[in-house]
């Protein structure tokens, strides 16, 4: 199977849908959390049942929603191995560095569900108002930076053009595995924002071996400013330390937390990959709340310095 990233259809890149719940979603500087550590219990950890995914193929297999999002995959073959980075701009496909499947491609009439490793909470310390993320394969369409999209090109000279390589599919959330919420009028699944593993360094043009945060949402309010600007400085100033994917807010929902998640292939919404589910991590109050009172107290909450 070719790179979905060269199959998938090129749409315009637009504002997401409003996620942040009003006057609680906190925006949250990447300083003011620590380095992520991995817990399996952030991501979903079983499937529940699925429709339509038989497992046969490399893209079929519902296991493959488990579990983190992609770090490095295998573009090259079993025998001549090409590992590049999950990047914002070169989707992941094949398969992962152990031979693994990564990705599940929720075609029309399939379906996917998935127990999260613990209780989802709308909880009003998480950034931005997003509780949930979702993971797939899309990517962004530029130009620059060195040729062919790899591990080599040069984010720095790399300009993202205003389109997205996405399926846009649709989500489902449920406390119990009974009463569920769709989310029909979006956000949705593989879709704005790429998945990005890895820490960019722009002064030295070059990649690190830091993971990235897939606990850690993008701004959704964030969505429509990064065409025209390069991959480096949309890592830098959007992404700011996350590994990026669609956020979504249980307040819509109606929900106070939810453990079940369901990924549908429908009329118009099919044909998207799904690569993980991830929960928030709240900010910790107390982080949150010194960030504020110093910046306060140094006066830089709404004051510029004056000019001598």
């Amino acid at each position: 199977r070719r790179s979905r990233q060269r199959q998938r259809r090129s749409v315009a890149v637009t504002g997401a849908a409003a996620v942040a719940a009003a006057g609680t979603a906190l925006v949250v500087p990447a300083a003011a959390r620590a380095a992520y550590a991995y817990d399996p219990n952030d991501f979903a950890v079983a499937v529940v049942s699925s429709t339509g995914l038989p497992a046969t193929g490399l893209y079929d297999d519902p296991q493959a929603v488990l579990g983190r999002p992609t770090l490095r995959f295998n573009a090259g073959s079993t025998a001549s191995p090409d590992y590049h980075r999950a990047k914002l701009n070169e989707a992941p496909y094949n398969v992962g560095t152990a031979g693994e499947k990564l990705l599940t491609t929720v075609a029309q009439g399939s379906s996917v569900t998935v127990r999260m490793g613990r209780p989802v909470t709308n909880d009003p310390r998480n950034p931005f108002g997003v509780d949930l993320i979702v993971f797939g394969n899309a990517a962004y369409g530029g130009t620059g930076g060195g040729g062919f999209t790899s591990d080599a090109t040069n984010l720095n000279a790399f300009t993202l053009n205003g389109t997205s390589f996405a399926e846009p599919t649709k989500v489902s959330v449920s406390p119990d595995g009974v009463s569920w919420y769709r989310y029909d009028n979006g956000p949705y699944a593989d879709g704005t924002y790429p998945t990005n593993g890895y820490v960019w360094n722009t002064a030295a043009a070059t990649w690190t071996d830091t993971e990235t945060d897939p606990t850690l949402p993008v701004d959704p309010a964030l969505a429509s400013t990064v065409a025209g600007k390069s991959a480096a400085t949309v890592l830098d100033t959007v992404y700011a330390g996350s590994a990026g994917g669609t956020g979504f807010d249980l307040a819509e929902s109606g929900f106070a937390s939810i453990q079940f998640v369901r990924i549908e292939g429908l009329t118009d919404f099919a044909g998207g990959e799904i690569d993980a589910i991830a929960d928030v991590r709240p900010v910790p109050e107390p982080t949150a709340v010194g960030l504020l009172a110093t910046a306060a107290a140094a006066g830089l909450l709404g004051r510029r310095r004056p000019t001598v």
